[in-house]
């Protein structure tokens, strides 16, 4: 259990010797592109996300995506509740080559996975368990993640991912991830409860322009 494949990526290696994921030890099939972390300050988790696609990610990075995407009223104070928003934006700031697109359906499916493994990059809706891991909790804990790898193994399918509250590379399962972007129904009643005002599309989180089931691809 040496996880040989991951000794030329150093942050995925580190992940699976120090939590000994042995599911991930003798992939069939792998693709991952390394990208730089950088941990969220305040409701940015959208904007992080596409930082650490375009990268390198960085306070002023963020800080020209965030007046972008509030002139574009897309959001209010960094939040993004629209994949559609997230999408528009990234296309205004990748370079024009870059093919971006939004996805809507469930994320456990072979398009994924392939996509993945040719080099594709997902910025995925999801909501986060304690640890940041895909939980279900009915959109009240919405995050985003980029995701820039796919792990094939006899038995399962993993990602590798990074996201704006966390330094280190995650992986997950690609069918924990989905079932949590599934299930993205409604606003966090806790948020309201905020005197901060958040922008969300027309229909809320899980309607036509929201998050359910809804991420956002991108080619470089």
């Amino acid at each position: 259990m040496d996880f040989d494949w991951a000794k030329q990526f150093p942050e995925v290696y580190k992940i699976c010797t120090l939590f000994q994921l042995i599911e991930v030890s003798n992939p069939v099939k792998y693709s991952y592109k390394s990208l730089s972390g950088f941990l969220q300050d305040g409701p940015q988790c959208g904007l992080v996300a596409l930082a650490i696609c375009i990268g390198p990610p960085g306070a002023e990075l963020i800080k020209n995506l965030y007046e972008s995407a509030k002139l574009q009223n897309f959001t209010y104070n960094g939040e993004m509740f629209s994949a559609d928003f997230l999408a528009n934006l990234a296309k205004q700031h990748l370079p024009c080559n870059t093919n971006v697109e939004v996805y809507n359906g469930d994320l456990d499916d072979e398009r994924i996975k392939e996509f993945l493994l040719d080099g594709g990059i997902i910025l995925v809706p999801y909501d986060t368990n304690k640890d940041n891991s895909p939980g279900l909790h009915r959109g009240h804990k919405a995050h985003w993640a980029t995701v820039s790898g796919g792990i094939e193994t006899d038995e399962d399918f993993f990602v590798l991912a990074r996201h704006g509250k966390a330094r280190n590379v995650a992986v997950w399962k690609l069918s924990d991830l989905a079932k949590s972007n599934g299930q993205l129904l409604e606003f966090s009643p806790d948020r309201k409860l905020h005197d901060m005002e958040y922008k969300l599309p027309e229909g809320g989180i899980c309607g036509p322009a929201g998050l359910n089931k809804r991420c956002v691809l991108i080619k470089l």
